[in-house]
């Protein structure tokens, strides 16, 4: 029994790495990997169970009582890293399509090229999610300055490069920057578009920003757009 929970333990946290691997290496879709990891706490639930509940049981046997507890905070490990990854999906809405114009989202062109159909797609649903974006990030909004156009587009390309992404477009005639960012875990890429536009004798500098994949995007795109803009 103990050695079963050990190996049960052992597979438990080899669940995320396998699931990463595999995604990264084309071997099987993020579907897959999500169930994956779904089977994983499952599993490291379970054995985190059974370990203290047998060592409980055997108290009287120190090693086996020992050894049981120790096959259960081995499997508390993959718990607590994917729980909270759980926690952290459940407390923001499932949406990757975030934006700081709600009735006008800033619309992308090099980057359509570099999506495929079974990437999420790039229009943005007013009407399904600017409620639910509003609520849950009231801070993700257009950012106005007093900077000209070219002085605008200039310092946004500059953030844009200082925060690591990949930059696909940088039109200053028609103010746009486009630019991709590759999650170092996963290889999930992100897209971001930058709008330059002149509002009321100001400067009004719009984002948005999609994932590719997955449905939920755990509020990096937000995040995203809110370091943008701290940065700006």
């Amino acid at each position: 029994m103990i050695k079963l929970l050990k190996l049960l333990a052992i597979l438990a946290v080899l669940g995320f790495p396998i699931a990463v691997v595999g995604f990264r290496l084309d071997l099987f879709p993020f579907t897959s990997s999500f169930k994956i990891l779904g089977a994983t706490v499952v599993l490291a639930a379970v054995v985190f169970f059974l370990g203290m509940l047998t060592a409980f049981i055997m108290r009287k046997n120190v090693d086996l009582a020992k050894s049981a507890r120790t096959a259960a905070m081995i499997a508390l490990l993959p718990l607590i890293g994917l729980g909270s990854q759980m926690f952290t999906a459940k407390s923001v809405p499932a949406i990757h399509n975030i934006s700081t114009d709600l009735v006008n989202p800033p619309a992308f062109d090099k980057v359509v090229a570099l999506r495929s159909e079974a990437n999420n797609p790039l229009a943005y649903n007013i009407a399904e999610l600017a409620s639910i974006q509003a609520k849950a990030y009231p801070n993700v909004k257009t950012l106005i300055s007093d900077s000209s156009l070219n002085e605008a587009h200039a310092n946004a390309k500059a953030v844009i490069e200082s925060m690591g992404l990949e930059l696909v477009n940088s039109d200053a005639a028609n103010g746009i920057i486009e630019a991709t960012e590759t999650t170092a875990i996963w290889g999930f890429k992100d897209d971001i578009v930058v709008r330059i536009t002149e509002k009321n004798g100001k400067t009004a500098i719009d984002l948005r920003s999609v994932s590719r994949i997955g449905t939920s995007d755990l509020g990096a795109n937000a995040k995203r757009i809110e370091k943008f803009l701290a940065k700006f």
